[in-house]
């Protein structure tokens, strides 16, 4: 019974740092605890083979253990997976290695006579803290965190140096239990206090982690931010020459009185130069109405063209009184992002084609924003989540990110749904009135 323990004391451990390791390098499939459960659930498999005390047997289990639980846990490459679950074999190996060199006397007090003594779970808790500290170190190296910044790397390295100095403390307590003349229950005390500072180091390290990818999300919303600022300010000028096209539309009956006056055969240039400049004024470019809203119009005109220019058929409703509360950087933010992924969507169908419809629903009190698009394959994964298969994937899905922050904003949902028999892709977004 105290052997089954022992392992299972064992497997638990390795089973959270494998974890721990494998978020910061990998995506995962699955969700983060359902992962935790079947990389626990694949160590725990490990406990007859263990129980055989056959080293070699024993290492190469552990990395065919570590091997199965990449491969279904996360997306990696075959040759990556196999890559890390070796390094991860050697660094255990190395780990207890170095407690047993650093303490030589720790594995004769733990395994002596054959059986597994107390001090072996304080042999576990040595050489777990240094696995732990290791593997993170390693992480540093093959992150796949992308964004570059300066002040998250020093906020998330300083956390690095409190399991380092709680190693250190580990270490020190191990050899003063193992060494130490101690009773009954100080060595208890002390065995709790090595259980409770590898339980600090578990937790600093998942912290760290959920506090970097937060700041890593952060700065990555914040560029995205920047980039409907950025749209902002292009579609405001677009509507300024739009307004320029209405004053010059006005204005064309003082601009052929005073052709008129100059057509007496002497100011022939003149006339030519006038005609030009009219002519060539951004207030003579086409423009179509599609509602009465100025920013949302010269949104959807641009996409019409973009579409006309690549083939795809556009069709866009939008409704009287829908969407007028909303301020100029939402209207970018949903439209923008939502046609950006519809054109690239649509371009590689036979048929390509987008339709956009804004209407009222619930007696008047929402608004309903519907973007199909031809989509000739399911860009969502097994797990219900939209995958993307363009090959710069650094910034995918923080544009349906600020299309959600938007519809919570204003009390509503995003949903998405693909059709295989019309193999179309639709995008609903409901937005509240505000009171």
């Amino acid at each position: 019974m105290n052997l089954i323990l022992y392992y299972l004391f064992v497997y638990l451990i390795e089973a959270i740092i494998l974890w721990l390791y494998c978020n910061r390098i990998f995506t995962s499939r699955k969700n983060t605890f359902l992962s935790l459960l079947i990389t626990i659930g694949m160590f725990s498999l490990l406990i007859p083979v263990a129980i055989l005390t056959n080293a070699a047997l024993n290492a190469f289990c552990s990395f065919i253990v570590y091997l199965c639980c990449i491969v279904l846990n996360y997306d990696s490459k075959p040759v990556w997976a196999l890559f890390h679950a070796l390094a991860l074999t050697i660094l255990m190996a190395l780990s207890e290695g170095l407690i047993a060199a650093a303490i030589p006397d720790i594995t004769i007090y733990a395994f002596r006579d054959g059986n597994i003594h107390s001090s072996a779970f304080t042999f576990v808790i040595l050489s777990k803290s240094v696995y732990l500290c290791i593997s993170q170190l390693v992480t540093r190296i093959f992150s796949k965190d992308t964004v570059n910044n300066a002040s998250i790397r020093k906020s998330t390295l300083m956390l690095y140096l409190i399991p380092v100095i709680s190693s250190i403390i580990t270490v020190s307590l191990g050899y003063i239990c193992l060494n130490g003349k101690l009773s009954g229950s100080d060595s208890v005390i002390v065995f709790i206090c090595l259980v409770l500072l590898l339980s600090i180091n578990i937790l600093t390290f998942y912290l760290q982690q959920d506090i970097s990818q937060k700041n890593v999300e952060y700065a990555r919303l914040q560029i995205e931010l920047q980039k409907e600022t950025d749209t902002e300010h292009y579609y405001n000028y677009v509507q300024e020459v739009n307004e320029k096209q209405h004053i010059l539309i006005h204005d064309i009956k003082n601009h052929l009185n005073t052709i008129s006056q100059l057509n007496d055969g002497k100011h022939i240039d003149e006339i030519t130069r006038y005609i030009n400049n009219i002519l060539g004024s951004d207030a003579l470019r086409k423009s179509k109405r599609y509602c009465k809203i100025d920013i949302l119009n010269v949104i959807i005109s641009r996409y019409a063209e973009q579409c006309n220019n690549s083939g795809i058929s556009f069709e866009a409703d939008i409704r009287a009184n829908t969407l007028e509360y909303l301020p100029a950087q939402d209207f970018t933010s949903i439209f923008c992002n939502l046609l950006d992924n519809a054109i690239d969507a649509s371009l590689s169908c036979y048929e390509p084609y987008i339709d956009c419809n804004v209407s009222l629903i619930r007696g008047g009190n929402a608004d309903l924003i519907s973007i199909a698009n031809s989509c000739k394959s399911s860009p969502l994964g097994h797990d219900g989540k939209l995958h993307s298969r363009k090959q710069d994937t650094g910034f995918h899905g923080y544009g349906l990110k600020s299309v959600k922050r938007i519809a919570d904003k204003y009390n509503g949902l995003l949903n998405y749904v693909y059709s295989e028999e019309k193999q179309e892709f639709r995008v609903v977004v409901m937005l509240e009135h505000p009171l």
